[in-house]
């Protein structure tokens, strides 16, 4: 519980600090056939402890298919959207291989990604490199999580551990599509 605890603070203090930062405006573009999937839980379902802060705090599994062409990079964000800075990120990944069609569980905290074909990963919401495990403050109940899988024309031009107005700026004018999935904790 002190984990729980000590994460749901620095969370707290960090989206009060990343205030400013840009956000992309309106919806993304509605997928023309673009799906996304958890092995490890269901749209709308519950984020099982072990993608957690009160478990291991392992990067969730997900699928992809349906990308549209031209499709070269995937990528994949996790925000809590109830946060004072509006967005809090937990998880900004990019540049995974279109082919690959899957997002395996247990990244590490890497800025590039050898496993994932050279897969970049930007700051969370914490100023680190990787996932940050899902954690609502212990005061709250369950509360939602949002993942967006993004189907890019082009790779990023960002080196790994960029935060999150970079991953912004480049991500922007060249999403082809995006769906989104939620998970509750």
């Amino acid at each position: 519980m002190e984990r729980r605890s000590l994460l749901a603070t620095l969370g707290t203090a960090a989206a009060t600090s990343v205030a400013g930062c840009i956000t992309i405006g309106g919806e993304p573009p509605t997928p023309d056939g673009l799906t996304v999937s958890s092995p490890a839980f269901d749209d709308g379902g519950t984020i099982p402890r072990e993608y957690t802060c009160d478990g291991p705090g392992r990067s969730p599994p997900f699928t992809f298919e349906g990308l549209p062409e031209p499709t070269e990079a995937v990528a994949l964000t996790c925000r809590y959207p109830n946060s004072l800075a509006q967005n809090f990120d937990h998880w900004l990944l990019w540049d995974v291989p279109p082919e690959r069609g899957e997002i395996p569980a247990g990244l590490p905290d890497s800025e590039t990604l050898a496993e994932l074909g050279g897969a970049r990963q930007g700051l969370n919401g914490i100023g680190e490199v990787g996932y940050l495990p899902v954690c609502p403050p212990p005061t709250l109940g369950a509360e939602e999580y949002r993942f967006r899988l993004y189907a890019r024309r082009r790779p990023l031009d960002r080196p790994g551990g960029a935060n999150q107005e970079r991953f912004e700026e480049a991500i922007e004018g060249a999403v082809l599509s995006s769906v989104r999935y939620v998970g509750f904790y």
